[in-house]
């Protein structure tokens, strides 16, 4: 799903009758126009009807409580104006040029806006203009959940808050079929914009701001940019947030469910920060298979997953081993197709149990090692993968040394050779470490050679090292770029007539002069228009 679902693409516009709600008191006069004209023909009435009596007639035949909660949210949803800056992760020296969004948003309580962290991601400025108003409000960001892509903003002045109230969440995520109000300012005009559509699924999935695998709801509304952050209404509550469609599809959206959402509220209540969510740092494989039930020595009545490999940096490294069937986790049974029971008609992928649960959080697994039935308890942690799948807000770090440009690999860096196309167009050995590559130890980063600025300090030195990753210098394996740097001020500081060796993969390696690599840094930055050697971080 990572590479078929687009970001800031959100429901369909709606007809004609863009504001349902409106509530007018008419007089008697009115009320009798409006009787008499329904009796007239179609066409007649609908040449002869005013706008008041338009409204009137819909009031009548509409639920009250459902024009209330109706004008509630028109009130209560904003339009968010961002400028970024994105990073060059291939030139981590440079930003890219602004780009300016649109998308929407929502007020909640404690005069705080939900919006999606895609829309704001690298700003530079963001602004806030209200429903019904001209102007737009500086904003600021207080809290940022980039896994689950929602952001937490608010207003400093005053003034913006006169005549909103919060939005309320629901309690319950929506079944199939249910009907769902979705508000936002999708392109195609400047006005809010309200649609309906149905629930189509509720599944677990990758959330491609992210790529982070959490519950989500698919409803049966195309999806445009801009209407991303705005509610997904049932009644009077807020079921979700609008926050990405389906590129390869027509007529499918999706929002993030209020449990994910709360989830985050809960999260920064309880923590006074958002922690982001536990990953439990092991692989598995189902065992629907006989052969595999047969080996394992599994009868009849026990069923679940088999784990195939333990991250060696994740906590539960320390209780789960290879080859253990886990067959519930805490006491909810899982399926051989590691599936677990949602409601009636429904299921979900255990990870659902996974994200239920705060970083520090202990988990049960109930396991099957070598045929004997043990229980085992673990705290949950959230390391990161070993190539970081995302880099929102965060500066590329990078190192000259000698003309030599390292930096480090990430999902963002792979980008580079297109958002979409980098698995066929990024250099095979870095896809096979972002997608197969182990965390082996907390804090490790893969190091490599980004490219090399010519210069005589490093003339003949081949220009196909670009894109290798680096192993070791002067004999020492290295764990992440600020240990680089660490061991080249080291052995350049004590040894001004010494060589720094850097060995890279494939028994390849680079030798330069401590001497002359100092004498050429101005001279490789100038020719080049860099500013600094290093990254902030690393100076």
């Amino acid at each position: 799903m990572e590479d078929s679902v687009q970001l800031d693409d959100d429901p369909v516009p709606l007809t004609d009758n863009l504001f349902p709600s409106t509530k007018e008191q008419l007089d008697l006069g009115d009320r009798v126009e409006a009787d008499q004209l329904q009796r007239q023909p179609p066409l007649l009435q609908k040449r002869q009807l005013s706008n008041t009596t338009v409204h009137s007639l819909l009031e009548a035949e509409t639920d009250p409580d459902a024009i209330e909660s109706l004008e509630l949210v028109l009130n209560s949803v904003v339009k968010v104006f961002c400028t970024s800056t994105p990073c060059n992760f291939y030139l981590p020296w440079q930003m890219k040029r602004q780009v300016t969004t649109t998308s929407s948003g929502f007020i909640i309580k404690n005069r705080w806006i939900l919006s999606n962290a895609h829309a704001v991601s690298n700003q530079s400025s963001t602004r806030i203009r209200k429903h019904g108003d001209a102007k737009k409000y500086p904003a600021r960001i207080l809290h940022i959940a980039h896994e689950c892509d929602l952001v937490i903003m608010t207003v400093d002045d005053d003034k913006f808050w006169n005549k909103l109230e919060p939005l309320t969440f629901s309690n319950d995520i929506p079944r199939l079929q249910e009907s769902i109000t979705i508000v936002g300012y999708p392109v195609g005009g400047d006005n809010l914009s309200v649609t309906k559509g149905v629930v189509s699924r509720v599944v677990m999935s990758t959330y491609s701001h992210s790529l982070e695998f959490l519950l989500t709801i698919q409803i049966d509304a195309a999806t445009n940019p801009g209407n991303s952050g705005g509610p997904a209404i049932q009644g009077k509550y807020v079921v979700g947030m609008s926050f990405q469609g389906q590129s390869q599809a027509q007529s499918i959206g999706y929002i993030v469910p209020v449990s994910v959402i709360k989830h985050v509220l809960d999260d920064i209540e309880l923590h006074n920060r958002y922690t982001a969510f536990p990953i439990m740092g092991f692989q598995y494989q189902p065992m629907e298979n006989t052969s595999y039930r047969e080996y394992l020595k599994l009868n009849d009545d026990q069923h679940g997953i088999l784990v195939t490999l333990v991250e060696q940096a994740c906590v539960l490294n320390k209780v789960l081993k290879e080859d253990d069937v886990i067959t519930a986790i805490d006491n909810v049974p899982i399926a051989d197709d590691g599936t677990i029971y949602f409601r009636r008609g429904e299921r979900l992928n255990f990870r659902y149990l996974e994200k239920l649960k705060f970083v520090d959080d202990t988990v049960t697994f109930k396991i099957i090692r070598q045929g004997k039935e043990l229980t085992l308890t673990s705290p949950l942690d959230n390391n990161p993968s070993l190539v970081p799948l995302h880099s929102h807000d965060k500066n590329p770090e990078y190192l000259i040394y000698a003309g030599i440009v390292f930096t480090i690999l990430s999902r963002f860096y792979l980008y580079e050779w297109g958002r979409r196309e980098w698995r066929q167009k990024a250099p095979t050995n870095l896809i096979n470490i972002a997608l197969y590559g182990e965390l082996q130890e907390l804090n490790q980063q893969i190091v490599i050679i980004n490219q090399i600025l010519v210069d005589d300090v490093n003339h003949g030195i081949y220009s196909d090292f670009g894109n290798s990753v680096l192993e070791t210098v002067n004999g020492i394996k290295i764990k992440n770029i600020k240990h680089l740097a660490e061991l080249i001020d080291k052995i350049s500081n004590n040894e001004d007539n010494g060589y720094i060796r850097f060995e890279i993969e494939n028994k390849k390696f680079i030798v330069i002069s401590c001497k002359q690599a100092k004498q050429s840094e101005g001279r490789i930055l100038k020719q080049n228009s860099i500013a600094q050697p290093r990254s902030e971080n690393l100076r």
